[in-house]
């Protein structure tokens, strides 16, 4: 491969590209290097060239360290003030890194509103792949742009220069506060984390990310050095100079007060890079005018001191001024962040710090002003540094509100906090539309304090465009306004329901159309039209009750032996998967994707075991077009599908119609989830619904009902947002009621069973904690569940205990998921896809025991329920696709799906025989994958046509798969990519692998229902039943390893042992002489089977008197009844012997008169001999096993029958003993008519094959046929 010139590198393009990349190639091939006013020989940009691949369909650049330096003469540029007037500086040489000829040697200008944020380096070398999403406050935030990820701005249309790419976002107006972003790529991957501007000054119009993406308000420097920037206002620095102490190497000072000059002239006035030793920590000094004497000699007497070395590489000073600023901007670190009104006697201000401040520094600075700019006496200041909050204390009345804050000469309205609203307004009383009189009363009402006027705008219930009516709303005296709905409201309507209403509120001369958030049902929603005036920005409510709807005998589940949460085995499931498989066409009664179709396959989970089904969230979502749920996704596409998962939530209480077989009734819907609920109860099972109170689907829908008030707040008192929408503040009072209201409705009206809330951690304890005891009430049996990632943010500065993991050691009402578990068995986020325990990577013993016994290493558990052990979700890599991912195998080879398989039997037994509260994905019982079998995705393709979401799975040698990419994330996939697959889950001829494991998971999970042992209730219980066999450093056993041993002991005493091998090669597992008893017992999981039965012709495994030996990729699980602990085990022999009967042969004998029979020879009955080896115990025979079998031949009975006509009368049947006939006679017709016997001798007989039998096939047909040879012969 050749390596290229710096001034090659950039002019190398694709001839496809046209005339404007060609134009552009010039340009770069004509530009000028530019560095950084350095004279250190240490470089502060890394050396870096480019090297070019082809591949035959685009060209792929990828960096590389050139071989040496460069050192070349440079006109230096402040690049950290790019666009601004050039400094006024000298040429200097100076040692810096190369840098193609196409790096301009000047940024191009900052145009005016925009902001730049620039780059030292991106996530990937190829930059048409990548993108810049960005939010709050921009011009055009990227989700109004496209949906995730494509709504990113593309970085080929970066700019470049000597600190690498530079990106600028249009921001809105000059007021903007903060500038969000992050940096995607086409596959959808989030590759930088979100990063967050504040815009601390109007002038501050750009901001640094290093390599780390560390975010810097100036161009970093290299580690090891601090530049000291001083600006003079008057622009004299003639004999200005540093006096240093500290942490600094190579300074050379003369006597005092000969300090070290400034060398350099910049945007920020003069500058100095000090080297710092290796391991500085704080750095000391003096600015001094050289021209002066004694102590004037200090420009300013205090000392300055600097020890953020860590974090800061540039500092700023200004003329006199004691403060050192970390921003050019002159910004002091203790600044006014956000005030609010948050009680009667007090304002609030937020801080940035309130380090080295003292009380009487800020009341020289503060003041306050009412709305009619009267000053307002601040009688004291309490000081929090630890929350960096100021509380002002004064008369601060509701009457005089917008109160104003000054600090200095900046100014800050206030706006009511949430807890003033909370302390003046905190409201009670019913919410939303109540229905009464057969639909001719309708009671309504809305919370919203800060309205001047609220209007009913009532939609006619056939045509929900067409207004029937406005009509005004009363203000209450705690912000809540209210109108009944009756026979004389002028309407003409005698019946209100199924009419459909909107909210209009009026605030300050505007007016916005609000969806009741308590609103039980809604009109059919389609987020196609939202940009079609306000009444189709936000779902219309529609005016039922509910009670009206579904089966009258509604209640809530009664799950066989379910007594604690550990009895649980929660499934995982999309209603619209569920059903979505074409090959379900012809058997489902309801459209597919409905509430309806679902019910009509209960059966399936039934059959599995599961106690729950966690259904995906099925509240009302935003992005759908809810008409067209009927229309089948039958392309592969993984974006811009007409399908959603369901967490973008505009509704908490009402349902929504995408999952209805008619969206447009609003009662249809409440019907059909009534009755699959009613189904899956009468199964034995009960229902958990997915929730997303952490976040809405857009923030104005919060917003527009009270702004300031239901999110959680930045300092400013601005809503704080995540993904797209508002983060729901649970701490505020009517916010709280929301959460805790909504789940008290669906418990009531729909009798569900259970709640998983999504990023739990978002959330306080406290909410959680209602919510649960409020519908533990309603009902005994329920359960939640939640993602306790620790993400909480809550309101600025006012800390309180998320519902995360930690929350965990503290309560026992919640439980959480168990990512290291997860990330142990088969890996997962942030490195998905590298090798796991179930995927060839050893593991740390210890470890994975302890996630066995639900007590994971990254939180405190102190209670098993508090665990979900969980290795697949509807998000991610499916099970499958990830050990395929991880083992780099493709699953076009059979050979390959096997494996796959089998490590996936692994994975679901680890859970399911795993103490805490094991969760399954839908299709993890058979190995649901998401491939992407597009045709025109059989082959990899440029990054920027990767779909949506997609990984890109290689085998070991880097080979592609056949049709390579896989789905992480389907949010937005078709239902080619969702579908639940039924003819795998159940088709054994086509599908014997799948079906396999599906029916190994269908016994594990039998399993586990049919002894506590694996159920566990208590953390004590656990710890003293649950013990480790194979222990690290004995018979072979290593710390890390792919195989383990353990052991768990049932209330009652029965010992289960599970054995599992994830290793490539057999594993010897040997015992200690206390646990050799196991051995004896039950097997009832082998290599391809599980159960509760005890199973015969064991696969994959032998046992042995000491050890058991488990093929690769195999585990087991072995038990030994409580009795047979004490039981007295005995073996013996058995010989049997059984009596043959007596064969006959009968010979035509012409001597004799017709009829008679005359006995030649009496018959003597043969033994079958069979030896067996019992078991007994206890006097009980356990087995019987055959060891041989042999036949002693016993003596034919012959009988001659006479044929002759006699005169005389004959005797017909008349027998003659053989002592009445002739000796002589019988031995001629013995020669005359010889008789075939069986040789009489032992004959040694395998019991049971398939060879013993032929044989005695063989020889009857042998006999028969002499037996017809002989009365051919004799009638001859």
């Amino acid at each position: 491969m050749k390596k290229l010139n710096a001034q090659e590198i950039f002019s190398i393009r694709k001839l496809s590209t046209g005339i404007a990349s060609v134009g552009i190639a010039m340009i770069f091939m004509s530009g000028q290097v530019a560095a950084d006013e350095v004279t250190s020989p240490e470089p502060v940009v890394e050396n870096q060239g480019v090297e070019v691949k082809e591949d035959g369909n685009s060209a792929v650049y990828q960096a590389y360290p050139f071989a040496e330096e460069t050192v070349m003469t440079v006109q230096p540029v402040a690049e950290e003030f790019a666009g601004e007037a050039d400094s006024q500086a000298q040429r200097s040489e100076v040692t810096v890194a190369a840098v193609p000829a196409s790096d301009e040697a000047k940024s191009v200008p900052i145009e005016e509103g925009s902001f730049r944020v620039h780059f030292k380096e991106l996530p990937s070398d190829n930059v048409e792949s990548l993108g810049l999403w960005s939010w709050d406050d921009v011009e055009v935030p990227s989700s109004d742009k496209g949906g995730w990820p494509t709504g990113a701005t593309s970085f080929a249309q970066a700019g470049r220069d000597d600190y690498g790419y530079y990106m600028d976002v249009r921001m809105k107006g000059e007021q903007a506060k903060k500038i969000s972003l992050l940096i995607n790529n086409t596959a959808g991957e989030n590759l930088t984390g979100d990063k967050t501007i504040e815009r601390i000054s109007s002038d501050m119009n750009q901001a640094w990310l290093d390599q780390n993406f560390k975010l810097s308000l100036y161009r970093p420097l290299q580690e090891g050095y601090l530049r000291i920037n001083y600006f003079r206002t008057d622009g004299n620095y003639d004999q200005k100079s540093l006096w240093l102490w500290g942490d600094v190497a190579d300074v050379q000072m003369g006597d005092w007060p000969d300090g070290i000059n400034f060398e350099h002239q910049g945007q920020s006035g003069v500058y100095r890079d000090v080297k710092l030793t290796e391991l500085a920590n704080s750095i000391g000094f003096l600015l001094l005018d050289e021209s002066q004497s004694g102590d004037a000699v200090k420009i300013q007497s205090k000392d300055y001191n600097f020890a953020d070395l860590k974090n800061h590489t540039q500092i700023f000073l200004k003329d006199d001024d004691a403060t050192i600023y970390t921003n050019p901007y002159y910004v002091n670190d203790v600044r006014v962040l956000g005030a609010a009104h948050n009680r009667l006697d007090s304002l609030e201000a937020s801080f940035s710090t309130l380090d080295g401040v003292s009380k009487e520094d800020l009341l020289g600075k503060l003041s306050v002003v009412d709305k009619d700019a009267k000053g307002v006496v601040i009688r004291d200041l309490v000081m929090d540094p630890e929350s960096k909050k100021v509380q002002l204390l004064g008369d601060f009345s509701a009457e005089g509100a917008g109160y104003t804050l000054r600090y200095g000469t900046d100014a800050f309205p206030t706006k009511m906090a949430w807890q003033l609203k909370d302390q003046l307004y905190g409201y009670q009383g019913e919410l939303g539309a109540r229905v009464s009189e057969q639909g001719q009363v309708v009671d309504l009402t809305l919370w919203s304090p800060s309205a001047e006027q609220v209007d009913l705008v009532l939609y006619d219930k056939f045509d929900p465009n067409y207004v029937v009516g406005t009509l005004p709303l009363t203000r209450g005296d705690q912000g809540q306004w209210a109108l009944q709905l009756n026979l004389s409201s002028g309407l003409g309507i005698k019946d209100y329901r199924g009419y459909f209403y909107h909210y209009q509120i009026t605030r300050q001369g505007e007016k916005v159309l609000v969806l009741d958030p308590y609103a039980k049902s809604l009109a059919a929603w389609n987020s196609d039209l939202v940009d079609q005036g306000l009444a189709n920005r936000v779902a219309k409510a529609a005016i039922v009750d509910p009670s009206e709807a579904g089966p009258k005998d509604l209640g809530f589940a009664s799950i066989p032996n379910f007594e604690q949460r550990e009895d649980a085995v929660i499934y995982e499931a999309h209603v619209r998967d569920f059903t979505s498989d074409p090959a379900l066409a012809g058997e489902l009664s309801h459209q597919f994707g409905t509430f309806a179709a679902f019910a009509e396959r209960l059966s399936y989970l039934k059959d599995l075991g599961v106690t729950h089904i966690q259904l995906l969230p099925v509240m009302s979502h935003y992005f759908v077009n809810e008409l067209k749920n009927g229309e089948r996704l039958s392309e592969y596409a993984s974006s811009n599908s007409n399908y959603n998962w369901g967490y973008d939530p505009q509704s908490y209480f009402a349902l929504g119609g995408v999952y209805s077989t008619d969206p447009s009734d609003p009662m249809k819907r409440i019907q059909e989830f009534k009755n699959l609920v009613h189904e899956i109860h009468k199964q034995g099972m009960g229902v958990i619904l997915d929730v997303v109170y952490n976040h809405t689907a857009k923030t104005f829908l919060f917003e527009d009902l009270e702004p300031n008030y239901y999110h959680f707040m930045e300092s400013d008192g601005a809503a704080k947002s995540s993904f797209g929408g508002g983060r729901l503040g649970t701490t505020h009072h009517m916010s709280r009621r929301v959460l805790v209201d909504s789940i008290k409705y669906l418990v009531d009206e729909y009798k569900v069973d259970g709640f998983r809330f999504d990023m739990m951690g978002d959330h306080d304890a406290e909410v959680i904690d209602l919510a649960f005891a409020e519908a533990k009430k309603l009902n005994p049996n329920v359960i939640m569940l939640g993602e306790g990632w620790r993400t909480f943010t809550g309101d600025t500065n006012q800390p309180v205990k998320p519902a995360d993991q930690d929350w965990m050691s503290s309560t026992d009402t919640v439980a959480v998921f168990s990512d290291e578990i997860r990330n142990t068995l088969k890996s997962g986020y942030p490195n998905e896809g590298q090798p796991a325990f179930i995927t060839g990577a050893p593991k740390n013993l210890e470890s994975v025991f302890n996630n066995i016994k639900a007590q994971p290493g990254n939180f405190v558990a102190d209670d098993p329920g508090d665990v979900i052990q969980y290795i697949a979700a509807h998000d991610n890599l499916t099970l499958f696709d990830i050990i395929a991912q991880s083992i780099k195998k493709d699953p076009s080879k059979i050979e390959n799906v096997t494996e796959i398989h089998q490590r996936q039997r692994l994975g679901n037994l680890l859970v399911l025989t795993a103490q805490g509260t094991p969760f399954i994905h839908s299709g993890q019982e058979y190995g649901r994958t998401k491939q992407f079998r597009h045709p025109d995705y059989r082959y990899p393709v440029s990054e920027d046509n990767v779909p949506n979401k997609a990984h890109l799975l290689t085998n070991a040698d880097g080979s592609p798969f056949d049709y390579p990419y896989y789905i992480h994330d389907s949010y937005d996939s078709s239902d080619a990519v969702n579908k639940f697959d039924w003819s795998k889950a159940t088709n054994a001829n086509l599908y014997p692998e799948n079906v396999r494991t599906h029916d190994f998971t269908k016994g594990l999970i039998a399993l586990r229902k049919s002894s506590d042992a694996f159920r566990l209730g208590t953390k004590e219980e656990v710890d003293k039943s649950v013990t480790l066999l194979t222990i690290p450093g004995q018979n072979g056993i290593g710390s890390e390893d792919l195989v383990i041993g353990y052991q768990t002991v049932a209330s009652n005493g029965d010992r289960y042992a599970v054995f599992v091998n994830a290793d490539s090669k057999e594993r010897i597992f040997t015992l200690s002489d206390a646990d050799r008893d196991l051995l004896q017992g039950q097997v009832l999981v082998d290599g391809a089977r599980a159960g509760t039965q005890a199973l015969m012709n064991l696969q994959g495994m032998t046992l042995g008197q000491n050890s058991l030996t488990l093929a690769p990729l195999t585990a087991t699980v072995i038990l030994l009844p409580a009795q047979a602990e004490q039981a007295q085990t005995t073996t013996k022999e058995q010989v049997l012997e059984e009596q043959l009967p007596v064969e006959e042969e009968v010979i035509s004998d012409s001597t004799l008169p017709q009829g008679h029979k005359h006995v030649l020879q009496e018959g003597q009955a043969g033994k079958k001999i069979s030896r067996y080896l019992e078991t007994w115990q206890d006097g009980q025979l356990m087995e019987r096993t055959l060891v041989s079998e042999t036949i002693e031949a016993g003596q034919k009975r012959i009988v001659l029958v006479g044929t002759a006509k006699s005169k005389g009368v004959d005797q017909p049947g008349k027998v003659t003993p053989i002592s009445q006939e002739n000796p002589s006679k019988i031995k001629m017709i013995l020669e005359q008519n010889p008789v075939i016997e069986p040789a009489n001798e032992d004959k040694e007989k395998l019991p049971n094959t398939g060879e013993q039998s032929s044989l005695l096939t063989l020889l009857g047909v042998n006999l028969v046929a002499i037996s017809v040879g002989l009365f051919k012969k004799k009638e001859d």
